[in-house]
Protein backbone atom coordinates (compact mmCIF):
# COMPACT_ATOMS: atom_id res chain seq x y z
CA UNK A 1 0.00 0.00 0.00
CA UNK A 2 1.00 3.56 -0.67
CA UNK A 3 -1.69 5.57 0.64
CA UNK A 4 -5.62 5.47 1.44
CA UNK A 5 -6.60 7.13 -1.61
CA UNK A 6 -7.30 6.11 -4.76
CA UNK A 7 -3.47 4.60 -6.44
CA UNK A 8 -2.74 6.10 -9.80
CA UNK A 9 -1.38 3.32 -11.58
CA UNK A 10 0.84 5.29 -14.05
CA UNK A 11 2.29 6.61 -11.04
CA UNK A 12 2.78 3.56 -9.19
CA UNK A 13 4.47 2.24 -12.49
CA UNK A 14 6.85 5.18 -12.99
CA UNK A 15 7.64 4.43 -9.09
CA UNK A 16 8.49 1.09 -9.27
CA UNK A 17 10.59 1.46 -12.41
CA UNK A 18 13.10 4.27 -10.76
CA UNK A 19 13.30 2.07 -7.69
CA UNK A 20 14.22 -1.03 -9.90
CA UNK A 21 11.56 -3.25 -8.90
CA UNK A 22 8.87 -3.06 -11.67
CA UNK A 23 10.37 -6.04 -13.17
CA UNK A 24 9.86 -8.12 -9.98
CA UNK A 25 6.25 -6.92 -9.38
CA UNK A 26 5.43 -8.20 -12.71
CA UNK A 27 6.90 -11.86 -11.87
CA UNK A 28 4.26 -11.41 -8.98
CA UNK A 29 1.22 -13.74 -9.45
CA UNK A 30 -1.02 -10.64 -9.24
CA UNK A 31 1.30 -8.26 -10.40
CA UNK A 32 0.81 -5.21 -8.36
CA UNK A 33 -2.53 -6.63 -6.50
CA UNK A 34 -0.29 -9.18 -5.01
CA UNK A 35 -0.71 -8.66 -1.15
CA UNK A 36 3.29 -8.84 0.75
CA UNK A 37 3.46 -10.37 3.89
CA UNK A 38 3.80 -8.41 7.47
CA UNK A 39 7.36 -7.14 7.37
CA UNK A 40 7.76 -7.75 4.28
CA UNK A 41 8.26 -11.79 4.69
CA UNK A 42 9.58 -13.60 1.51
CA UNK A 43 11.41 -10.14 0.43
CA UNK A 44 15.42 -10.22 0.15
CA UNK A 45 15.92 -7.00 2.24
CA UNK A 46 17.27 -5.24 -1.59
CA UNK A 47 13.25 -5.79 -2.81
CA UNK A 48 12.53 -4.44 0.78
CA UNK A 49 14.22 -1.64 0.45
CA UNK A 50 13.73 -1.14 -3.33
CA UNK A 51 9.91 -0.70 -2.27
CA UNK A 52 10.36 1.81 0.37
CA UNK A 53 12.43 3.84 -2.80
CA UNK A 54 9.06 3.33 -4.95
CA UNK A 55 7.21 3.96 -2.08
CA UNK A 56 8.55 7.53 -1.84
CA UNK A 57 9.06 8.76 -4.85
CA UNK A 58 5.16 7.68 -5.28
CA UNK A 59 4.38 10.14 -2.96
CA UNK A 60 6.75 12.71 -4.53
CA UNK A 61 7.54 14.57 -1.28
CA UNK A 62 9.37 18.28 -1.32
CA UNK A 63 11.61 16.48 1.46
CA UNK A 64 13.24 13.15 1.50
CA UNK A 65 15.57 11.06 4.34
CA UNK A 66 16.88 8.72 3.07
CA UNK A 67 19.21 6.60 5.88
CA UNK A 68 21.50 3.74 3.92
CA UNK A 69 18.50 3.23 1.82
CA UNK A 70 20.51 1.56 -0.36
CA UNK A 71 23.17 -0.51 1.16
CA UNK A 72 21.30 -3.77 0.64
CA UNK A 73 21.74 -3.74 -2.95
CA UNK A 74 23.90 -5.51 -5.46
CA UNK A 75 26.13 -2.85 -6.99
CA UNK A 76 24.04 -2.74 -10.48
CA UNK A 77 20.92 -2.09 -8.92
CA UNK A 78 22.31 0.74 -6.60
CA UNK A 79 24.06 2.28 -9.88
CA UNK A 80 20.87 1.85 -12.01
CA UNK A 81 18.36 3.36 -8.54
CA UNK A 82 20.83 6.27 -8.20
CA UNK A 83 20.58 7.57 -11.48
CA UNK A 84 17.12 7.40 -11.74
CA UNK A 85 16.70 9.02 -8.07
CA UNK A 86 18.78 11.65 -9.22
CA UNK A 87 16.76 13.13 -11.53
CA UNK A 88 13.81 12.74 -9.63
CA UNK A 89 15.82 14.68 -6.80
CA UNK A 90 16.14 17.52 -8.85
CA UNK A 91 13.91 20.46 -7.13
CA UNK A 92 13.93 18.70 -3.80
CA UNK A 93 15.67 18.82 -0.54
CA UNK A 94 17.52 15.38 0.12
CA UNK A 95 19.11 14.08 3.15
CA UNK A 96 21.01 10.91 2.67
CA UNK A 97 22.64 8.75 5.48
CA UNK A 98 25.09 6.64 3.63
CA UNK A 99 28.72 4.89 3.91
CA UNK A 100 28.63 4.23 0.44
CA UNK A 101 30.04 6.30 -1.26
CA UNK A 102 28.34 5.94 -4.61
CA UNK A 103 25.51 7.07 -2.84
CA UNK A 104 26.32 10.33 -2.21
CA UNK A 105 29.22 11.35 -4.90
CA UNK A 106 26.64 13.29 -6.98
CA UNK A 107 25.04 15.24 -4.10
CA UNK A 108 25.51 19.24 -4.29
CA UNK A 109 27.08 19.50 -0.56
CA UNK A 110 28.62 15.91 0.90
CA UNK A 111 28.98 16.14 4.91
CA UNK A 112 31.58 14.46 6.71
CA UNK A 113 31.50 13.17 10.24
CA UNK A 114 34.02 11.67 12.31
CA UNK A 115 32.47 10.33 15.54
CA UNK A 116 29.17 12.28 15.50
CA UNK A 117 31.62 15.57 14.42
CA UNK A 118 31.37 17.41 11.36
CA UNK A 119 34.83 17.36 9.84
CA UNK A 120 34.23 18.09 5.85
CA UNK A 121 31.99 19.56 3.94
CA UNK A 122 32.12 19.86 0.13
CA UNK A 123 30.85 18.32 -2.80
CA UNK A 124 32.82 15.21 -4.14
CA UNK A 125 34.87 17.21 -6.61
CA UNK A 126 36.31 19.61 -3.80
CA UNK A 127 36.61 17.21 -0.84
CA UNK A 128 38.53 14.60 -3.23
CA UNK A 129 40.78 17.61 -3.70
CA UNK A 130 41.03 18.44 0.12
CA UNK A 131 42.89 14.82 0.07
CA UNK A 132 41.44 14.24 3.83
CA UNK A 133 38.75 11.65 5.76
CA UNK A 134 36.04 12.07 2.90
CA UNK A 135 39.45 11.40 0.15
CA UNK A 136 40.62 8.53 2.35
CA UNK A 137 37.00 6.87 2.52
CA UNK A 138 36.66 7.06 -1.01
CA UNK A 139 39.94 5.51 -1.59
CA UNK A 140 39.84 2.54 1.02
CA UNK A 141 36.38 1.99 -0.71
CA UNK A 142 37.80 2.03 -4.41
CA UNK A 143 41.21 -0.38 -2.85
CA UNK A 144 38.48 -2.63 -1.32
CA UNK A 145 35.92 -2.90 -4.06
CA UNK A 146 32.99 -1.75 -2.34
Amino acid sequence: AVDDGEIDKERLQRAAEIACIHDYVMGLPLKYNTKIGRDGVGLSQGQKQRILIARAVYKNPDYIFLDEATNSLDANNERMIVEHLDEFYKGKTVVIVAHRLSTVKNADQIVVLDKGKVVEIGNHEELTAKRGAYYNLVKNQLELGN
